[in-house]
């Protein structure tokens, strides 16, 4: 089993801080930035439009990753992903190691709780061969990625790894 597939991912301090904080924060921040923030798809395209006026560079970014703005981005990114997907965030329950360039922020992937025996089947040989269809995305990293990849990278483009995996899902049921 993957370890992000365990309960000490899905429900640990954490994860659980991190979510209870960004939640408790965002009416402000949504005050703060033009209200109307209302977890659609479309509603990406303005987060994005408030990021690229914010950061000049993935320097900038990278660097108030941890900071009230990134971190509430972060959050509605992830929010406005799983709410239409039935994704759940994950996170893993101890600090990461500070040498490690990635991980320990949290993530969005689709809970095993919410596929089909069969799926869960097609998953199983999936991951034989060593894949895993599940769509899995830090929303900071794709925050990040807009600075790094440059204008063409959307947070919208997200969206095309949760839509290949309901395709996956499809294509399994058929």
């Amino acid at each position: 089993m993957n370890p992000i597939d365990t309960p000490e991912w899905a429900d640990n301090p954490r994860l659980n801080t991190w979510l209870a904080t960004q939640r408790e924060a965002f009416p402000v921040w949504a005050a703060e930035h033009g209200g109307g923030w209302d977890f659609t798809i479309d509603s990406l395209d303005r987060l994005e439009a408030l990021l690229r006026s914010t950061f000049a560079t993935w320097e900038d970014a990278n660097d108030a990753a941890d900071g009230p703005l990134l971190s509430l981005a972060a959050w509605y990114v992830g929010e406005t992903l799983l709410r239409p997907y039935g994704a759940q965030w994950r996170c893993v329950p101890t600090p990461p190691d500070p040498e490690l360039p990635v991980g320990g922020q949290p993530i969005l992937i689709i809970s095993l709780e919410t596929m089909t025996e069969q799926e869960l089947a097609a998953l199983e040989k999936e991951e034989a061969r060593g894949d895993d269809p599940r769509p899995y995305v830090e929303p900071i990293s794709e925050i990040l990625s807009l600075f790094a990849v440059g204008p063409d990278h959307r947070l919208r483009d997200a969206l095309e790894w949760f839509d290949d995996f309901e395709e996956w899902r499809r294509e399994v049921r058929a």
